[in-house]
């Protein structure tokens, strides 16, 4: 089955010449080119390659949860480090790594969505997934690039950033100065910088001399020249990744397995059963919860519709509850201040200087803390546990951000 992958820079247009690859069943490339779409070679699949000028690669690290969280929990702890309005990025999320790392791809929903949907010239793409991502991690970074096209950066990490060409005076482009003095500053500067692009041996030395980061030459950086292995594990960027599943004949495995998958049914059938008496225990018991909600809703003298749900009537007598202490001149528990009171005993162990930002909003106080190591953050979450105060936090290389109050 042969693979055709395109590179693209931009949205795909009639006009637009792209970068071509093509692979064989084993993976491996064999023609590449350049065509417009109407005469691209043809394959059993085609893949779409995200060039690094449009795409983003992050890691922040969360708390355990459920997968299908981990993609709203990134977009919280990167909000403020987004450029342009949330809602316009997509989001691909890595599964989480038994430290807690999670590695997020971002890239531009419009451009996303004029690749996936199959109404550009383009046929509509099995998988969509981003250059830099074809890099895989090693210690120290990885700087892909040549002198014809931005290239990009990848950190050991796993994040990256886009990166143009040196200038034409020679000096390192300003992406990666600004990258390194960061990092230096942070005290997490890279060992060493790898130059996979045909950059002269004169500009590596003066690179060195001028940020104390040692460069060192590899081998230059091709797209289509990346392993089966890297393809395979890069990020599917389509909203519906993984929905399909391959279709394959069972006929003679059935009649090969047929006592055992008699009795894999038997099971099957037993388990759905006893799933069904527990699902049904479990609804007659919510409904007498929902029932005792309403009853007390009722007493309080609150309309009906706040008793649809459990957490709805719940959430009204909280606010009936506020609405009653502020009547009578006293605060509420969800105020600002008596939150702030509970949370602070534990925040004032923090080192002077490391809250950023504080905002108070829908009852709940959004900390935006600098220089948040792992030890301070857990010392922190103790403390906030003991003082009986939730909290959700969120961290994003030396930075974190911390919510405390209503979830």
């Amino acid at each position: 089955m042969k693979t055709l992958r395109v590179l693209l820079t931009h949205a795909p247009s009639p006009e637009l010449e792209l970068a071509w690859a093509l692979f064989d069943t084993a993976g491996a490339c064999t023609a590449t080119g350049h065509a417009r779409p109407a005469a691209l070679p043809g394959a059993d699949r085609l893949e779409a390659v995200v060039a690094a000028s449009q795409v983003r690669i992050t890691t922040v690290v969360l708390p355990p949860m459920a997968a299908s969280r981990l993609a709203n929990a990134a977009k919280f702890a990167l909000e403020d480090q987004i450029a342009g309005p949330p809602e316009a990025q997509q989001f691909a999320v890595s599964t989480r790594q038994p430290d807690g790392r999670v590695r997020v791809v971002i890239v531009d929903r419009a451009l996303l969505q004029a690749i996936a949907t199959g109404g550009s010239p383009l046929a509509r793409p099995t998988r969509v997934i981003a250059e830099p991502d074809l890099v895989p991690a090693a210690p120290g970074w990885r700087w892909c690039g040549n002198e014809a096209r931005a290239g990009f950066v990848r950190c050991a990490d796993g994040s990256a950033f886009p990166v143009d060409p040196p200038r034409g005076d020679g000096a390192l482009p300003s992406e990666l100065a600004i990258a390194l003095a960061q990092a230096t500053r942070a005290g997490k500067a890279p060992s060493q910088v790898g130059v996979d692009a045909p950059f002269a041996e004169a500009l590596l030395a003066r690179w060195q001399s001028e940020t104390s980061v040692a460069f060192r030459r590899g081998k230059p950086w091709h797209w289509h020249q990346a392993s089966p292995d890297a393809f395979a594990a890069a990020l599917d960027l389509l909203p519906d990744a993984g929905t399909a599943r391959a279709v394959t004949s069972r006929n003679d495995h059935a009649r090969l397995f047929a006592g055992p998958l008699w009795l894999a049914g038997a099971a099957l059938a037993l388990h759905v059963l006893a799933t069904a008496g527990e699902w049904t225990w479990l609804k007659l018991d919510a409904w007498r919860n929902a029932q005792e909600w309403a009853a007390l809703v009722a007493s309080a003298g609150l309309p009906s519709d706040a008793t649809v749900t459990a957490s709805s009537a719940r959430a009204a007598l909280d606010r009936r509850y506020g609405e009653l202490r502020h009547a009578h001149g006293l605060p509420a528990p969800d105020d600002a201040l008596p939150l702030l009171a509970r949370a602070a005993s534990a925040l004032a162990a923090l080192p002077h200087g490391a809250v950023r930002s504080a905002t108070f909003a829908d009852g709940h106080w959004t900390l935006d803390l600098v220089r948040a190591d792992s030890a301070m953050l857990a010392e922190l979450d103790g403390r906030l546990r003991q003082a009986g105060v939730p909290a959700l936090t969120a961290v994003a290389g030396a930075s974190a951000r911390i919510r405390l109050g209503a979830q």
